[in-house]
């Protein structure tokens, strides 16, 4: 294998973020998985698994081995159940899914990163998220130096997270999704039902392959392009407030609320827009015009620069509504 040092992580980051990592390779099979093992133990290094940098921001120089995930492979289990590797692109295999007839992911199509980043955010929109697909998830211990099988539990998904945020020594190597051959399709989420209106469509007329269209339709319109506006799609979580601390937020009346059983769910993209932060721009970083909820950068720009503007997006929040935003991809 090919161990490159000092090496430049601005085009394996979706921000394009300067930032270099100590030593960097790429993992095409797995059992290239010894020779990173042996040269990250002689070196000391931590091992850092990346996909294609969707959800990622390196906010320092990474003092450790960063590997390029690059595992492909597609294979079906049975008629429901299909094995992934970590390293495909999740927008392609979603399409992969609806021309096989396999049906449920359609709702998470165009979110970029690969397979293995699904679970390690539990991506989710437009009602429903990767870990509801989830069967099993096939990781590599570099701990135990052992392989390891996670159920769906063990995995412990949460609102944009799981396990696997916490266990950095686990490395994704496939996902197993399970999906289903019935052609049904949810359509609950109140911007594909507006997108069906809209369009002058029937419920009856909508079919998995026709939720993905819609998705797409709306992510494109929606959200800028990350190849031509650098960014990570939602930079920050949405809000969930325990219904007995509602009363100490200053809220404006205009900001919409949601129930959420226990607490209250508030959409941090209308709390940025009210607060005057859609399309704001400091230096290199700004709120995109587009969607006041996902940061860009303008140009080449370093880790802390972006940490620096999403501290004062934070900080400002906090002191206006009593609510603290938190951040949602992974900071490197």
């Amino acid at each position: 294998m090919k161990f490159v040092e000092k090496y430049s992580l601005s085009n394996l980051n979706a921000l394009k973020v300067n930032e270099k990592a100590e030593f960097y390779c790429e993992l095409t099979k797995e059992n290239e998985l010894a020779d990173i093992l042996e040269f990250s133990k002689i070196n000391n290094l931590p091992i850092i698994l990346i996909g294609e940098g969707t959800n990622i921001v390196p906010i320092n120089s990474i003092e450790g081995l960063v590997v390029k995930n690059s595992l492909k492979g597609i294979k079906v289990i049975d008629e429901d159940t299909t094995e992934v590797a970590s390293g495909e692109n999740w927008h392609d295999f979603v399409k992969w899914t609806l021309l096989n007839n396999k049906f449920g992911l359609e709702n998470l199509a165009l979110i970029p990163g690969t397979v293995g980043a699904g679970p390690i955010q539990n991506i989710g929109a437009y009602g429903s998220e990767i870990s509801n697909s989830i069967k099993e998830v096939l990781v590599f211990n570099v701990n135990s130096n052992d392989y390891e099988i996670l159920t769906n539990e063990q995995c412990e998904f949460g609102y944009r997270t799981s396990v696997f945020k916490e266990r950095s020594e686990l490395l994704i190597l496939s996902v197993t999704f399970t999906t289903n051959s019935d052609a049904t399709v949810n359509t609950a989420y109140q911007s594909l039902k507006n997108e069906i209106s809209s369009q002058g469509l029937s419920d009856s007329s909508i079919t998995p392959k026709k939720v993905f269209d819609l998705v797409v339709d709306v992510r494109k319109r929606v959200l800028p392009d990350h190849h031509v506006y650098p960014n990570v799609g939602s930079f920050f979580k949405n809000v969930f407030i325990n219904k007995k601390d509602v009363d100490s937020l200053n809220l404006d009346a205009e900001i919409p609320t949601y129930d959420a059983g226990d607490s209250i769910k508030i959409p941090s993209a209308y709390l940025l827009e009210k607060l005057g932060w859609k399309g704001k721009r400091k230096g290199g970083v700004g709120m995109s015009a587009q969607h006041s909820l996902v940061l860009v950068s303008y140009e080449q720009v370093t880790g802390n620069e972006i940490l620096s503007f999403a501290n004062e997006v934070i900080n400002d929040v906090n002191l206006k509504t009593n609510i603290k935003l938190e951040i949602e991809p992974t900071l490197l």
